[in-house]
């Protein structure tokens, strides 16, 4: 997943508050349901979305599937978006800089 449509999923107001929520230790669909006051279809449903990115992996306890994060993952596509973010500044500084030359040599 490229990291813009990563960023967008975990940005998500909802997605946020049960990633910080499993930031703090794992938690059940249910638990999250709870912490949150939101139904447990709806965090199973952002749950997926998370799951299916890959921000979020699941272990079985008991009778329920517990939730963490992937934090390597989102320190990952946190630095990737950052380097291509610098990569495309510096090409667009440059852009800059060549037509500022340009207009100034034509002016002269």
């Amino acid at each position: 997943m490229d990291p813009m449509t990563l960023l967008h999923t975990i940005t998500d107001p909802t997605r946020y508050r049960i990633l910080e929520l499993l930031m703090e230790r794992h938690y059940c669909v249910r638990a999250v349901s709870k912490k949150l006051g939101i139904s447990e279809p709806a965090v199973s449903q952002q749950m997926n979305l998370l799951k299916k990115a890959g921000v979020i992996t699941g272990t079985k306890m008991g009778y329920h599937m517990h939730y963490l994060v992937n934090i390597d993952l989102v320190k990952e596509t946190i630095n990737q978006f950052a380097q291509e973010f610098t990569v495309k500044r510096n090409m667009e500084a440059e852009a800059t800089e060549r037509i500022c030359e340009y207009e100034c040599e034509k002016k002269h």
